[in-house]
């Protein structure tokens, strides 16, 4: 991976001295009181009932495996990475992905950035559109408080743009806010619809002066749909494209400014595709692909394992990496009644676990005094519903029996709205050991 600088350690000291205390689901009483980094030392066992459940749990090991995963592909491809933090917003997990050479942390919004900068992140993408005024004054503020604080945002338009131009010219920053023209389509979320539109606005950044720069084009292709795989994939390709042909356009008209030209796509979903066509473009000058996968870390039971098994079937570089992506998120909960034969009720609901796309997964059951080690249970049963507390666990086969007190694991889809649901998840080695514990910060 091209990476420029390695980052330093990122300041993670008051993570690791904090207290933990009632205010975290899922601590036991028995870990009240003690520094975060100390929980390993407690010799936690969620099979021998160790936590107070429900629990979120991190696998270590599928998380090691994607990290090396990761590297690998990015390596391969001969792309960057700046994955988006939203995902997780958990900066112990940020220091990994930097470590294993993040060109930078991605961020949706100013109060990421705020948490970013908050513990030492010194590039950041901002893949949004930047408007209000306290926004754009806080952002020009740590531009000139640090001078290695390297900022990236998107504008689409000319409104916008009126709004960064008319905070540069008050403030006069001493390095200019560095701009990526979005690329959009129709119907769909943000950027601009048409090379014209494109065009015009990257002319009407070169005529701002030194305040702003124009440095890239970007898009998000999540906001593609279709019904057939094929089709959704076509489309993505037409989005790159576009992409390609405003920044060749921009380019000949001499309106990039000095430095590498950002091209950045390439969500969790299609990566492989953004490393694929990005790498195409035909500009004169350099240009620094740029992928922003947030879920590859943890990846998922259903959604983005879907996709990845699709990404294995186009992309040789994914399949010869040998095994894919892991599930590393598991949510972990107590049969709290049986009210019918057949079905379990298992303690925990929408305040636990993602269910914006798909329902959890159950993947395992564990009796306590009987079972030596979890039993896979993925083919017995399903998870019909969801309450804010309550999951309804549905047996498929006339051999799946519960019991009140079994311990269910259960596999997510989407492990963003997974992760802002907990404050705090423990890191689990293979026998659910709990080695360590990840805060979030949403």
């Amino acid at each position: 991976m091209a990476n420029e600088a390695h980052y330093p350690i990122l300041n993670l000291d008051a993570i690791e001295n904090l207290k933990l205390d009632w205010r975290f689901k899922g601590l036991p009483t028995s870990a009240m009181g003690i520094r975060l980094a100390d929980i390993g030392a407690l010799h936690l066992n969620v099979l021998q009932e160790g936590l107070a459940l429900p629990a979120a749990l991190i696998k270590e090991s599928a998380l090691e495996h994607n990290r090396r995963w990761m590297r690998n592909f990015v390596s391969a491809e001969g792309v960057d990475i700046c994955p988006h933090g939203k995902t997780t917003m958990a900066p112990q997990l940020f220091e990994l992905q930097l470590q294993d050479g993040a060109w930078g942390i991605t961020a949706a919004t100013v109060s990421h950035v705020r948490t970013y900068r908050a513990h030492g992140i010194r590039r950041i993408l901002l893949a949004n559109q930047l408007v209000a005024r306290h926004d754009i004054d806080y952002v020009l503020a740590e531009i000139d408080r640090d001078h290695d604080f390297d900022f990236f945002c998107l504008v689409d338009s000319t409104a916008g743009l009126e709004c960064l131009a008319n905070a540069v010219t008050a403030r006069k920053p001493r390095r200019p806010l560095q701009l990526l023209i979005e690329v959009g389509l129709k119907g769909g979320r943000t950027g601009v619809r048409t090379l014209d539109q494109g065009m015009a606005l990257a002319r009407k950044i070169a005529t701002q002066g030194p305040g702003l720069a124009l440095r890239g084009i970007e898009a998000f292709e999540g906001i593609v749909h279709g019904k057939e795989h094929s089709d959704l994939e076509t489309k993505v390709q037409i989005l790159f494209s576009d992409m390609l042909t405003l920044a060749a356009q921009v380019e000949s008209q001499g309106l990039f400014a000095h430095g590498d030209v950002i091209l950045t796509a390439g969500g969790s979903a299609f990566f492989d595709l953004a490393a694929r066509c990005l790498k195409q473009n035909t500009l004169a000058r350099r240009a620094k692909v740029v992928l922003r996968s947030g879920c590859y870390l943890t990846h998922d039971s259903h959604h983005y394992r879907v996709y990845h098994e699709r990404m294995r079937e186009r992309c040789p570089t994914v399949a010869m990496h040998g095994t894919g992506l892991l599930a590393a998120l598991e949510i972990v909960a107590y049969v709290q009644s049986i009210p019918e034969p057949g079905m379990a009720i298992a303690g925990f609901g929408k305040r636990d676990a993602s269910y914006d796309i798909d329902l959890p997964t159950p993947l395992w059951r564990h009796r306590p005094g009987l079972h030596r080690r979890p039993e896979c249970i993925q083919e017995q049963c399903e998870v019909t519903a969801l309450n804010d507390q309550h999951a309804y666990v549905s047996a498929r086969s006339p051999n799946m029996h519960f019991a009140v007190g079994d311990i269910l694991g259960f596999g997510i889809s989407h492990p963003c709205t997974t992760f802002d649901k907990w404050p705090l998840l423990f890191v689990v080695d293979d026998e659910y050991r709990v080695v360590s514990a990840i805060r979030t910060f949403f």
